[in-house]
């Protein structure tokens, strides 16, 4: 069990900080003083959300139809990422659906499945070696 949360904590917290941040008003925070681009933010979010995602699903199922599951946890992040924009456009006065953003989440998403079905076989030793850390404890 604690191997699983090992993955499943960081994704479901990263989760909700993106969920909380797409509906603030961002006005009132220092992101506006960052410096960079809107758009390679909302990339570099949902990269990373992919990324958690499809870690905590590689290493809690079987290494079968590896491409299967990270086409399918980035089509459910991209769907999740529109979600958020219809939620801002919806729900707040101070942000509305943007789609370039969904865009640059999705090219964030998909940079990451890229990356992760490159590294594969090394994500499977790790995978090995974690699976042998938490039989030893």
């Amino acid at each position: 069990m604690r191997a699983k949360l090992l993955f499943l904590i960081p994704a479901v917290v990263y989760t909700i900080g993106i969920l909380y941040l797409s509906l603030i008003n961002l006005a009132d925070t220092p992101v506006k003083d960052l410096g960079m681009s809107d758009k390679v933010m909302h990339g570099g979010a949902y990269f990373g959300l992919g990324l958690l995602w499809m870690f905590f699903v590689i290493y809690n199922y079987k290494n079968n139809k590896f491409l299967a599951k990270i086409v399918t946890i980035s089509l459910v992040v991209i769907v999740f990422g529109i979600f958020i924009e219809v939620l801002q456009d919806r729900l707040t006065t101070y942000r509305q659906l943007d789609l370039y953003d969904v865009l640059a989440n999705s090219i964030g998403v998909v940079s990451a499945g890229i990356i992760v079905w490159l590294l594969k076989d090394s994500l499977i030793r790790l995978k090995a070696k974690i699976n042998l850390f938490f039989i030893k404890k």
